[in-house]
């Protein structure tokens, strides 16, 4: 199987960069909606400690203070959103 790349030339080379500060009240609702996102892996594999729901998306990040990746689960049940991390 061969695999062709096409070469296109920027008619910008700026890069933007977005910086988006938040309040920790606002952090709350940013994770509901992980939830909701259909970009994110989503697994059956487990259930929710809160609400016992069988279904939760997952994403790794690094834990504040912590070295490494830590891997994080929130609650695909609209009425919970319980997060926890492995």
């Amino acid at each position: 199987m061969a695999i062709c790349l096409k070469e296109e030339v920027a008619n910008d080379n700026c890069v933007y960069r977005n910086e988006i500060h938040r309040s920790v009240r606002e952090r709350t609702q940013v994770l509901q909606d992980v939830a909701a996102d259909p970009t994110l892996a989503r697994t059956k594999s487990v259930h929710c400690a809160q609400c016992n729901h069988g279904e939760a998306v997952f994403f790794q990040a690094t834990a504040r203070g912590e070295e490494g990746m830590t891997q994080f689960f929130v609650c695909c049940n609209p009425n919970c959103g319980y997060r926890w991390r492995d």
